[in-house]
């Protein structure tokens, strides 16, 4: 049975008169424009709906107590608001936050996805967004031909891959609501340590943000850990050209770089993270993969091609060889 304990804290209301935007960082600025926020909103696909095809489609490859929460999940709203450097007139961020009452992989309740837009007078605007467990990727908004650039979101994880040009039906239609400090107060006084907003330095200053990096001030060993590892993934799918070597790839030589056999502790967090992308139906992995009793048995089962892409996975991923992310170093 899935419990909600902290849905009144979520999307709280606050009268015009009340809302208040001061938690920043010395020397910036912060407001709500809606009209900015609405029409620089990336654009965005699945937000409301990934979890629902998730379920639908893969109803019976996946985990009960995952279809369960996925089930329950219900999409709260998008918050935003401006910061100004007031040392750079010119260049502004817009700080949005996505939030659902729950997440599927792993469960727990409450989730928040950030996406930052960069912007400055020419319009070279870029998105800085979770790839997985907050780890910052950069997205170019703006393609090859001018084209505007979007995300899809993964289902459970809730978290965005790069989805190339979106076709306009296709692109989820949100309204920007205020990103106040009474929300951030609330959110950040939910007792469960899960469930509380865990971002606070980016938020005050999102001008120190590093890419590729992270969202959280002191990412620990765990998200170092999958960080690390998706990010050798995003590059072996870059590299080549069939899906599955560039998996396989990715996941070997993730488990070397990124684990090593100096650092067994890691590899929990190495294959929690596969086992998520199994739960959301990216991977498709054995039985024996998921146990990982050991880096020689996950070897084997790498060496004997058990490890496979599903048609989902490779739709979410094909993103990689389209848009620009940016530095490419972890």
């Amino acid at each position: 049975m899935i419990e909600k304990q902290y849905r009144d804290r979520l999307d709280i209301r606050i009268g015009p008169g009340d809302a208040t935007f001061r938690q920043v960082a010395a020397g910036l600025k912060c407001s709500y424009d809606e009209k900015m926020l609405q029409a620089a909103l990336p654009p965005t696909t699945g937000v409301t709906t990934a979890d629902k095809t998730l379920v639908r489609s893969l109803d019976r490859f996946i985990p009960e107590a995952t279809r369960e929460a996925i089930t329950a999940t219900e999409f709260v709203g998008v918050f935003g608001r401006v910061l100004e450097d007031t040392r750079w007139p010119d260049t502004r961020c817009l700080q949005y936050i996505y939030v659902w009452d729950y997440q599927g992989v792993p469960p727990h309740e409450v989730d928040y996805e950030p996406i930052f837009v960069f912007m400055n007078k020419d319009h070279t605007d870029y998105a800085v967004y979770d790839l997985v467990h907050y780890c910052s990727r950069r997205l170019n908004l703006h393609g090859d031909g001018g084209s505007r650039q979007g995300l899809r979101c993964v289902p459970g994880w809730h978290s965005f891959l790069p989805a190339g040009s979106l076709e306009s039906k296709s692109v989820d239609r949100l309204k920007v609501q205020p990103l106040t400090d009474q929300h951030l107060n609330s959110w950040y006084s939910i007792p469960n340590e899960e469930s509380k907003l865990k971002i606070r330095g980016h938020l005050l200053d999102p001008f120190s943000i590093t890419v590729p990096g992270h969202f959280l001030d002191k990412p620990d060993e765990e998200t170092t850990t999958m960080c690390c590892t998706f990010r050798e993934i995003e590059r072996a799918m870059m590299q080549h050209e069939d899906p599955k070597t560039g998996l396989i790839d990715g996941i070997r030589t993730a488990l070397a770089g990124c684990v090593g056999v100096y650092a067994i502790f890691r590899l929990g967090a190495f294959l929690q993270l596969l086992g998520e992308m199994n739960d959301v139906g990216m991977v498709s992995l054995p039985a024996a993969a998921r146990s990982g009793i050991s880096i020689q048995s996950m070897l084997d089962v790498l060496s004997k091609g058990f490890v496979s892409l599903t048609s989902a996975g490779k739709s979410f991923m094909e993103g990689f060889n389209k848009a620009r992310t940016g530095v490419d170093q972890d």
